[in-house]
């Protein structure tokens, strides 16, 4: 096989790589209901997808319905591609959580109650507008979450 044959295949086979990863899909806001608490997903400003490696998007009203949702083991961690989270700042825009940072601001009222919201990292301190609050990283969205759901979610919204 020539040089530029192998160039040729090496690119084809990385296009159709790419093309086979999972992507997230535009939250239809008013039409899909939450994986985890089966509530309408209805506000721009928050919700949640988690994608597995296969493919599959779960769409959550929430960031806490989808901490839940892994918590549960309704999906092995192996399975999970990637996460992503509503942008607060652009509402409907999805951003991974690894670009996101987290905002605890009591006077935001999210739908599962939690009170956080995510935006694109960075523009926290860009957006004077934003609801003030307290930072927090992932992993305390994720212990936050656990120790307010001890007992399983807000009354109402058990899956």
């Amino acid at each position: 096989m020539t040089r530029s044959a192998l160039v040729v295949a090496a690119l084809c086979s990385m296009v159709l790589l790419s093309a086979c990863q999972p992507k997230p899909e535009p939250i239809r806001f008013g039409e899909e209901v939450c994986a985890y608490c089966r509530m309408g997903i209805s506000d721009p400003r928050f919700g949640a997808e988690l994608l597995t490696r296969q493919g599959r998007v779960y769409k959550f009203d929430a960031l806490e319905c989808m901490v839940e949702f892994e918590r549960s083991g309704a999906l092995s961690a192996e399975r999970i591609h990637s996460r992503w989270v509503v942008d607060f700042g652009q509402p409907g825009e999805l951003i991974p959580v690894e670009e996101a940072e987290f905002v605890h601001a009591p006077n935001v009222h999210s739908p599962m109650g939690l009170n956080v919201y995510a935006v694109a990292r960075g523009r926290y301190d860009a957006d004077s507008l934003l609801p003030r609050g307290q930072r927090v990283s992932w992993e305390e969205v994720v212990q936050l979450v656990q120790r307010l759901w001890q007992s399983g979610p807000p009354r109402g919204s058990a899956p």
